[in-house]
This record gives C-alpha cells, structure tokens and sequence, in this order.
C-alpha cells in the first residue's frame, strides 16, 4: 500500500459560517444545525441571498432599475427578519445581499468574508429515481475551497434540536482524495468528544474469497497506523472494513448507529463536473439523515 500524506490540523477555527438561504422551509431546515455550530465555536454567521435580476417582460427600460432596487430592498429585509429568530439570538450575525448568479456570488462571498464554513440545505426531491439536489448545492461542494456541511432533504427529526456530534463517520477508499476531510473530522471528534468510525469498503463479491480475512486484518491495521496518530486521546476511534454497494453501505451504517455526522472528501471539480451526479458524494448527500460534511482535495 502507497504511503498517503494526511494533513495535520490543530482544533478548527470555525470563527466565521457562511449560511446561504433563499428563505425556503427546505433552506430553514439548517437553521438548528448553524445555531449549534456557532454557539459551540463562538463563530460569527454570514447569512447570504443571491437575488437575481428579471427577466421584465413588458417593462420600460428606466423601469428596470426601480425593480431592482425594489427587489433589493425586498431581500435585505426578509434577510433581516430570519436574524431575528430564535435560532441566531445570541450569535453575533451579519447579513449580505448580493446580486447575480447564485454559485458564483456564494463563492465571491467565501472569498470576500474568509469563510470557514459553508452551511447548507439541498432542496432534493424524494421519491424512486428522485435522487436530486438542488444545483447550488451541487456547486458549492464541488467547487468551493472550505468545508462545506450538507443537509439533505432525508434529515432525521432529532436534528431539530442537535445534541453536539457523538458518532461520526468516515468512509475511505484510501486515496489523498478521501483523506482531505480526515483531519476536519478528527478536529471535530476532539471537540465533542466523539466517537469517530472510519470505514472502508470492498466490492460485493469479497465475502468468501480466500484471504479475505486477512485481507480485512490488514486495511484495518494501515488505516490504524496511518490514521490514530491525528486522533485526539479526548475521542475514540473504531477501523473498520466491510463490503457492499459503497453508498448504500454507508447509508445503512450511518443509519444503525445514529451517525451525527458522515464525512467525504471530494475530488477536485475539474475531475468530477461532468460526472458529479453519478458519484458516490453526490449518492450520500442527497440521501443522507444527517448532516454531511464535505472537502475537496487539494
């Protein structure tokens, strides 16, 4: 096995989430999630709406710009009133309005504000052949340099009230790629305390084939070795190594042990941007129970 360089992070400096909305009840279901986050990291909160412009049809040129200010206004004010919930009380908070395309502005924003945290929801549809998320989402994992933190349309319930982040999982395939999220999540782990599972995957067939065991015995010592020297005495570690369909695999595990937090690491965006819904990142995110927490390789 190749040797993987894991980088190394000291507790994360979550002083800055940035927490798009477009004032929808499927937007507002993160609001519990950014709360706890903040408060737990003393983080300020960037609430962000991109608005766009027209098209106006049947309106005169000088018009235009009248609607846009209208418009403007409009959203600074609705902006202002979601601060006032109950949700943000006590977190120091900053609302930004922008115009234009909505990725794009989301990623001059992390850019312009040194944002440490993305915080989303997807606006997935459910149902069969319904594994759908919605497009900012989609880009925003895809393309932006810090962690972005999912949450999906399956969200469970207790989620409403989160109650920190016990159980985190850790799906690898081994490669650099899967890695980047590692040193996040293990920050994490420290934080909570947490029990941190990092699991790998082998393909359906594997049960039954000679060695298998042994097989099994040494993923689960390399990822040990390479991976317990970043882990905090303050959380526990498990390695393990099943098979399976890899996202349904996942799925399930995160389901039975009341996962608070699955984490990925994404490949680059020029990798996967004519692919991203056939990979496995996309499977996770937009069928998940709880929140997924997302880092694109280096």
């Amino acid at each position: 096995m190749n040797a993987v360089i894991v980088p190394v992070l000291p507790r994360i400096a979550l002083r800055r989430i940035l927490f798009p909305t477009d004032f929808t009840e499927a937007s507002n279901v993160a609001l519990p999630v950014v709360s706890a986050i903040a408060r737990r990291y003393g983080a300020t909160v960037f609430a962000g709406y991109v608005w766009s412009h027209g098209p106006y049809t049947l309106v005169a040129p000088e018009a235009v710009a009248a609607l846009d200010r209208q418009t403007d206004l409009e959203s600074r004010a609705a902006l202002a009133e979601l601060l006032e919930s109950p949700a943000f009380a006590g977190i120091k908070t900053e609302a930004v309005v922008r115009s234009g395309i909505a990725p794009q502005e989301i990623g001059r924003l992390v850019d312009q504000y040194a944002i440490d945290l993305v915080v989303m929801s997807t606006h997935g549809r459910t149902g069969f052949r319904h594994r759908v998320l919605g497009s900012v989402t989609e880009e925003a994992v895809r393309t932006l340099r810090c962690p972005v933190l999912t949450v999906g349309p399956h969200l469970a319930s207790r989620f409403t009230k989160p109650d920190g982040i016990k159980e985190i999982l850790f799906p690898t395939d081994l490669s650099e790629a899967s890695l980047a999220v590692f040193p996040y999540l293990a920050s994490l782990a420290h934080e909570y305390q947490s029990r941190l599972t990092v699991l790998h995957i082998l393909p359906p067939n594997t049960p039954g084939r000679p060695g298998t065991g042994h097989l099994k015995h040494s993923l689960c010592e390399w990822m040990k070795k390479t991976l317990s020297n970043e882990i905090s005495p303050r959380s526990t570690a498990e390695y393990n190594v099943a098979s399976g369909p890899v996202a349904e695999t996942i799925l399930v595990h995160a389901q039975r042990s009341h996962t608070d937090l699955i984490g990925l690491g994404v490949r680059h965006a020029r990798d996967v941007a004519k692919r991203f819904r056939e990979t496995l990142a996309y499977r996770v995110l937009a069928e998940s129970e709880c929140p997924v927490l997302t880092t694109r390789a280096a």
